[in-house]
């Protein structure tokens, strides 16, 4: 436990280190295309990205009747297209924010719609892929943090035939 220094008195409220980040979200070229907060960590993480993905296709299914144009919208001309294309994007940003308990629909989508085609797949499907990988990267790190850090503490009972 970390002793308190006077000069680190928080006036505001308690500050708790809860591992969350913030991290840019930048395309190919380096571009910061929207800024993302989160806890990569948070063990229900994992979960809740498992149930998006289970339930992906079924937020995406009304859009294969549809015709989307190559900037990711729908004729405005056809009403109930524009209402599948909605009810769809509503559906995708409800998923995205359930997942993460906050607001990474307008994050990732602020600047391009989540159900614009790039190489044959939805940019939502490029960016759940790309969360996936971090999240999974940044659990990896933090469990071996936590070896090492038990390990230290163990690590004597172990030479003294105690099993963990």
């Amino acid at each position: 436990m970390e002793k308190l220094e006077p000069e680190k008195k928080n006036v505001g409220g308690i500050v708790v280190e809860d591992g969350s980040v913030q991290e840019s979200i930048r395309n190919k070229y380096g571009e910061e295309i929207g800024v993302f907060f989160f806890h990569p960590t948070d063990v229900g993480i994992i979960e809740r990205y498992n149930k998006v993905a289970e339930d992906f296709d079924k937020i995406t299914a009304p859009l294969e009747k549809l015709n989307i144009q190559t900037d990711g919208t729908v004729d405005d001309e056809n009403e109930a297209e524009v209402k599948a294309m909605q009810e769809a994007t509503e559906r995708l940003y409800d998923a995205c924010n359930y997942l993460f308990g906050g607001n990474m629909a307008e994050a990732f989508f602020g600047k391009m719609h989540p159900f614009s085609p790039v190489n044959g797949r939805f940019y939502c499907e490029n960016a759940l892929d790309a969360l996936g990988k971090y999240i999974s990267n940044q659990f990896d790190r933090e469990v071996k943090k936590v070896n090492r850090r038990v390990s230290r503490y163990t690590g004597g009972y172990q030479k003294h035939g105690v099993k963990k």
